[in-house]
C-alpha cells in the first residue's frame, strides 16, 4: 500500500508534529483520507519513527513557562532548577536549548551566535545537528582579546561542535570613530557577510548588562569611562548583541551605538528563532526589555529569572 511506504510515513510526521499542521489540513494536502492520517500516525509511533519524549521539568517549572509564554506572548521559554553552580545551570540550559534546536531544525539551516560568558557556558554543551548542513555566523565584533568570550573564537568553536561551517569576521565591537566603523562595514567580506545576517533561520544571543559590557578596567585599548556614563543617563538596563537597550526595549541613542559593529536589533527580529540564554535575577531588566523591544521570542533561563519576569514592574 502507499500509505505504508517509510517516506509517507516520516512527510506526514513531520506535518503533523513539526509543522503543526491538523489530522484533516494533512489528509487534505496528502489527498487521503483522516483515517488513514490517524493510523499512519499510530504506526509511526508503534515502529519507532516518531518518540514521544516527556521533558523532565516539575510541575513548578512548567507552570512558570506557560505563564511567561502567555504573558509576553513568547514563542517558547524553558525554564531549568536554580543551582548552586552556575555551571549545573548553564549544562542544564545548553541542554533545553538542543533539544529545542533539535526540534525546529527540519532543514539546512544559517544559526547566527552572539558572544558573553553565559553563551561561552552553554555552546560546549550543545549536542551536534546531524542530516542538515548548519552555518555558524558570528553576529557581533569582537569586544575582548579573551578567546574564552571572544565572538569569533565563539563561533568557530560553536561551527565545530554543531558539525557546522563557521564564518567569522575578526573585527573589533568598537571603534573610534563613525567613520571607520562605516569604512569596515564597506569591506567587501564584511559586506557580504552581513548581508547574510539578514537571512539567519536561528539566533542564540546573551543578554549583557551595563557593568558587564562597560568594565571599569577593559583588557582592550578602549576606555568606557565617558561611554558609561551617557549610557547610564539614558537610563540604559543592557545589551543584545553588543547594541544598548532602555528598560522599555528602545535602542539608546548615543554616539556609542555609531562605533559599534554588530547586527542590527531591527534585523534581529525578523529572525523566525531568535534565543535568549540567561539566568539570575540581575538579568530580569535587561531580559525584559528584550522581550518588551520583541528582539527575543523564544527563552532559555532559571527559576530565579523567571520569577523575576512575573513580578510586576
Amino acid at each position: 500500500m502507499v500509505s505504508d511506504r517509510l517516506d509517507m510515513k516520516v512527510q506526514i510526521a513531520n506535518l503533523y508534529y513539526r509543522q503543526n499542521l491538523s489530522q484533516q489540513e494533512i489528509a487534505k494536502e496528502m489527498n487521503i483520507s483522516r483515517t488513514t492520517v490517524s493510523r499512519i500516525l499510530k504506526s509511526c509511533i508503534d515502529e519507532g519513527i516518531v518518540t514521544i519524549h516527556i521533558k523532565n521539568t516539575s510541575m513548578y517549572q512548567y507552570e512558570l513557562e506557560k505563564k511567561l509564554e502567555k504573558r509576553y506572548g513568547l514563542k517558547h521559554v524553558s525554564v531549568v532548577s536554580n543551582q548552586e553552580d552556575s555551571e549545573l545551570i548553564l549544562k542544564a540550559i545548553a541542554a533545553s536549548t538542543s533539544e529545542y534546536l533539535s526540534n525546529i531544525i527540519t532543514q539546512d539551516v544559517c544559526i547566527g551566535i552572539s558572544s558573553g560568558t553565559t553563551i561561552a557556558g552553554i555552546i560546549y554543551h550543545l549536542n551536534p545537528i546531524d542530516n542538515h548542513n548548519v552555518d555558524v555566523y558570528q553576529m557581533l565584533g569582537d569586544a575582548s582579546h579573551q578567546t574564552s568570550s571572544c565572538s569569533s573564537f565563539l563561533t568557530i568553536d560553536l561551527a565545530k561542535i554543531l558539525r557546522g561551517v563557521p564564518h567569522a569576521m575578526h573585527v573589533p565591537l568598537l571603534v573610534h570613530t563613525k567613520v571607520l566603523r562605516d569604512l569596515l562595514l564597506e569591506e567587501p567580506l564584511n559586506k557580504r557577510h552581513f548581508q547574510r545576517l539578514a537571512n539567519l533561520d536561528i539566533a542564540i544571543v546573551g543578554l549583557g548588562d551595563v557593568n558587564a559590557m562597560l568594565p571599569d578596567i577593559s583588557d582592550t585599548w578602549y576606555n568606557f569611562t565617558e561611554d558609561k556614563e551617557a549610557l547610564r543617563e539614558k537610563n540604559v538596563v543592557g545589551d543584545i548583541c553588543g547594541v544598548f537597550i532602555d528598560n522599555e526595549g528602545k535602542i539608546c541613542d548615543t554616539s556609542i551605538q555609531d562605533r559599534t559593529i554588530a547586527i542590527p536589533l531591527e534585523q534581529l527580529k525578523r529572525i523566525p528563532h531568535c534565543i535568549a540564554v540567561a539566568f539570575g535575577r540581575k538579568k530580569r531588566y535587561i531580559a525584559k526589555a528584550a522581550i518588551k523591544g520583541g528582539y527575543v521570542k523564544v527563552m532559555m533561563i532559571d527559576e530565579e529569572l523567571a520569577c523575576a519576569l512575573l513580578e510586576e514592574d
